[in-house]
């Protein structure tokens, strides 16, 4: 049995352990929701953990936000549905039941497409200087189109160029470690300091890349020592309690008062105020908690679609995912009139409860599992969820079955953390933001190996 087996086998006992010690410490309350849980991140582990890092961390978190209140609900001894963030009827506990179904079935169609990948092999001959400048390019990219504004058709191109800067931060990482050369930690800081003056927490998309890079290369030709990844993790939270402490004062402060989601003070100014918050805001651990868990977790309005429909409004039958595969199949840079779709009001429509929608710079979206529940219902509800987990098992297959290097294909696999980044997507954007990036990929795989070969020394 060799070390990845024996890892499993460890991780597996782990969450039989987990589970029992919160079945007993819970009182037996949301047994089947516990159990769920707990399967859902074990059937993803043993899926992805050795086989494909990408995804097992991807739909890891996807996980959390489905069981998330699973979770803090047993620790409290309470039901879940007391934890309902809009009405007293929202259904907290089968909306969750039916999320945790529906990642297992898309992980395991996702598993039966999925290739047999090579671990990433060390390559001596990429030259780092040169990744540096590419990761650089990127960089500028993005601040040349945010000082552009609107972008129209080529906004979806240019966003998914500038994630390339991610699979070229995993090459950085892969090239730095073993010749000690530590540019990544520069990045890291870069990446953290820069998201101060964002509006929303981008600081742990470096983090999770980060994550995700070492969990490639501890599977290949480096030992990466745990206590790295317990680092890493614990910077996360300590970021993310932080934030979330000082995250209504900040964001009201970035747009200078007004509902938009939208930045008008410089850097120094955001700088000097996340200071003046940090130490001014005291930090009370109980109400902190309860934030980071209300916003991981996204299963509130799924809940209120089960309670809205079919008993207030019918299922539509399929009607939500045809409208999605129309939209993207009218790309914006051939459709400029293309309508807009505001994910607010298809939330607001399918769950019945009032939302802050475009015109306040909010767009909150129902997710793909509470979307593809309004088509088709809770026993058929996991067709369009299966069709998405073979397009995505395929995109990777064809990826790591072309001819170009591995570490270039691993690199390449990266940003797909930022195209299914979460429950919350709605179907229009999974489908959008998947198949644009693979169009880009592709294009590079087919006609790039002259760009490629360039980063080699």
């Amino acid at each position: 049995m060799d070390n990845k087996s024996i890892s499993l086998k460890k991780f597996n006992i782990g969450f039989l352990l987990v589970f029992l010690c919160l079945f007993f410490f819970g009182e037996q309350k949301n047994t089947i929701e516990l159990l769920l849980s707990v399967s859902t991140f074990g059937v993803i582990l043993n899926l992805f953990f050795v086989r494909q890092p990408i995804i097992f961390f991807t739909l890891c978190y996807h996980a959390l936000q489905a069981t998330a209140k699973v979770f803090y609900a047993v620790i409290n001894k309470t039901s879940i549905n007391e934890l309902a963030t809009y009405s007293n009827n929202a259904d907290l506990a089968e909306a969750s039941r039916l999320s945790c179904i529906g990642l297992i079935f898309l992980s395991f169609a996702i598993y039966i497409v999925l290739p047999d990948i090579k671990p990433a092999e060390k390559r001596n001959n990429l030259n780092i200087k040169k990744l540096l400048f590419a990761y650089g390019g990127c960089i500028a990219l993005g601040y040349v189109a945010m000082s552009m504004g609107q972008l129209g058709g080529l906004y979806q191109i240019v966003n998914k160029l500038i994630i390339l800067k991610w699979g070229i931060f995993f090459l950085i990482v892969h090239v730095g470690i073993p010749q000690k050369k530590y540019y990544f930690i520069y990045i890291i800081i870069f990446e953290i300091l820069i998201s101060i003056i964002s509006y929303f927490s981008t600081f742990k998309d470096v983090i999770f890349v980060m994550l995700i890079s070492l969990l490639i290369l501890n599977l290949g030709y480096l030992k990466i020592k745990p206590r790295v990844f317990i680092l890493l993790a614990s910077l996360s939270l300590f970021l993310g309690f932080t934030w979330q402490n000082i995250k209504e004062d900040y964001r009201l402060f970035l747009s200078a008062g007004e509902k938009s989601q939208t930045v008008k003070v410089g850097f120094d100014e955001a700088y000097d105020k996340i200071i003046d918050l940090v130490n001014e805001n005291p930090y009370d651990a109980e109400q902190t908690l309860n934030k980071t868990v209300d916003r991981i977790s996204y299963i509130d309005y799924f809940a209120e679609s089960i309670n809205y429909i079919p008993l207030i409004k019918p299922h539509t039958n399929g009607m939500v995912w045809l409208e999605s595969l129309l939209h993207i199949s009218q790309p914006r840079l051939l459709f400029p009139n293309k309508k807009v779709i505001d994910d607010s009001q298809k939330t607001m429509e399918f769950t019945g409860i009032m939302l802050a929608d475009a015109e306040q710079g909010t767009s909150i979206s129902l997710g793909y599992v509470a979307e593809s529940y309004v088509d088709f219902g809770k026993y058929l509800f996991i067709i369009p969820i299966i069709l998405l987990g073979l397009l995505i098992g395929w995109l990777f297959r064809k990826l790591f079955q072309s001819n170009i290097n591995t570490i270039y294909c691993w690199a390449l696999s990266i940003p797909f953390y930022f195209q299914f980044y979460g429950l919350e997507m709605a179907s229009e954007k999974v489908l959008g933001s998947i198949i644009t990036y693979a169009f880009i990929v592709f294009i590079i795989v087919k006609y790039g190996k002259k760009q490629l070969a360039w980063l080699e020394k």
